[in-house]
């Protein structure tokens, strides 16, 4: 008999997807100049291409602090640790990319509709990160 749908976990695969959702987003928006109106657009370039790559870095250190945590399989309180610091950092960054998208539209005056889907794939992110923590909760407390 499976699993009732609101006992089920998130899968590795659906967590990955909603990271590679983020970067794909991310690429997106960059190319339309992150939505920004033609008359911003060419006064603001140098500003475009800063967001630009901090937006790509912040989402990159997403990405290794994932990787960082889930190549960590505790076997005592010290590497559970670890691997909730790397879980933090990962939910941090992603608070941290919402501001620099809140940020990018304010400054180039971008429609507030422009980010709807960005914004909820982040959330999404946040949301499984936060799940993930939590499971590790329950499956790892013995190590205090």
């Amino acid at each position: 008999m499976g699993v009732p749908v609101g006992k089920r976990r998130e899968s590795s695969v659906e967590f990955e997807n909603a990271y590679f959702r983020v970067h794909d987003d991310a690429v997106k928006l960059s190319y339309n100049y992150f939505g920004a109106k033609d008359g911003y657009r060419e006064t603001n370039l140098a500003y475009i291409e800063s967001v630009k790559t901090e937006v790509f870095t912040t989402i990159f250190a997403i990405g290794r602090e994932i990787r960082i945590a889930n190549s960590i399989f505790p076997t005592c309180r010290i590497e559970r640790e670890e691997r909730r610091v790397s879980q933090d950092r990962a939910i941090g960054l992603c608070f941290d990319l919402l501001t620099k998208y809140q940020l990018a539209m304010k400054t180039l005056k971008a429609s507030d509709n422009k980010y709807v889907e960005e914004i909820k794939n982040i959330r999404h992110l946040i949301n499984c990160l936060k799940s993930w923590r939590t499971s590790d909760n329950t499956r790892f407390k013995d190590f205090g």
